[in-house]
């Protein structure tokens, strides 16, 4: 083994990468630690991320569903939008109304792109207002319009609206109850599929009913879909905030790495053994703990 006098010294240009991409991770660190959270780590947090890679990549237990999902969460989402159209369309039948909800309708038949569809509501409200004689009939006709833009800000809600109609505007009437459903799930454990299954068997109609609606696949058009189904939106309604920030984490830790492997890749170049290393090569790398945590999720 060499002495210490025989050392070698570092090139002084690599020390300076060292300092530099030192000084980023501790910055880097320095941030990723606010925004770690112990929740991070939970059991039920990390059942939720093995089940949103499921769904993320449609494999899994959500192999062929995630079209499916997609559309209910919207539904749910937007549920009171729904069921006011319905009762709109259910209450206010003159002819001109009848003829502008025949209008949506065939506008949605035409699969358009989200803007086109509004600019044409808006255009249709403009020529039928004129046409409808009491003030109540007006404000529910603009109300109306609301609550489809509310519906149709995107290409789910439009496919989803279409496909409610081409059943049966009656069929409205399911969100309130699946709705029902996955709320009474606010504040329970959410980790246990069989609570999940015993709901979806008392309301097996309802939901293999809506399964029509939101196209979910012949063969996948049982209980336990429901369940998983349910299971994942409810993870997801109580994680969403979690999973960006946890996220943004996992961006901060994909920076650090880009510092930490110059790092690494010098400290093998020129180990303490054969070179003389300044205190800074010594120094706890700042940030490590934090990655070495959540590396398998990056």
């Amino acid at each position: 083994m060499l002495s210490f006098q025989s050392k070698q010294e570092i090139p002084e240009s690599t020390i300076q990468l060292y300092t530099n991409s030192f000084g980023q991770l501790k910055n880097i660190a320095a941030i990723a630690r606010t925004i770690d959270k112990e929740k991070f780590t939970s059991k039920e947090f990390i059942n939720f991320l093995m089940l949103n890679r499921q769904f993320e990549s449609n494999a899994g237990a959500y192999e062929g569903l995630r079209n499916s999902i997609e559309l209910l969460r919207v539904a749910l989402e937007t549920k009171e939008s729904f069921l006011k159209i319905e009762a709109t369309e259910t209450r206010y039948r003159s002819f001109s109304q009848q003829e502008f909800y025949d209008y949506v309708y065939n506008l949605l038949v035409k699969d358009m792109e989200v803007a086109q569809f509004q600019e044409a509501i808006q255009k249709q409200l403009v020529r039928v207002i004129p046409k409808i004689k009491s003030d109540e009939g007006k404000a529910a006709i603009q109300s109306y319009v609301n609550h489809l833009e509310t519906v149709c800000k995107d290409k789910l809600g439009l496919k989803l609206l279409y496909l409610f109609k081409q059943y049966d505007m009656s069929n409205f009437s399911l969100l309130r109850t699946v709705g029902e459903i996955a709320d009474s799930f606010y504040d329970k454990d959410l980790d246990s599929l069989k609570e999940f299954m015993v709901v979806v068997q008392v309301n097996a109609d309802i939901f293999l009913k809506l399964g029509q609606i939101i196209q979910v696949p012949q063969k996948k058009n049982v209980p336990e879909t429901y369940a998983i189904t349910l299971q994942y939106i409810a993870l997801r309604n109580r994680h969403q905030n979690s999973f960006a920030q946890f996220q943004q984490l996992l961006g901060l830790l994909t920076q650090w790495e880009n510092f930490y492997n110059p790092i690494i890749a010098i400290a093998k170049e020129y180990p303490p053994s054969e070179y003389k290393q300044p205190d800074i090569f010594k120094a706890d790398i700042p940030g490590l703990e934090i990655y070495n945590k959540y590396q398998t999720h990056l």
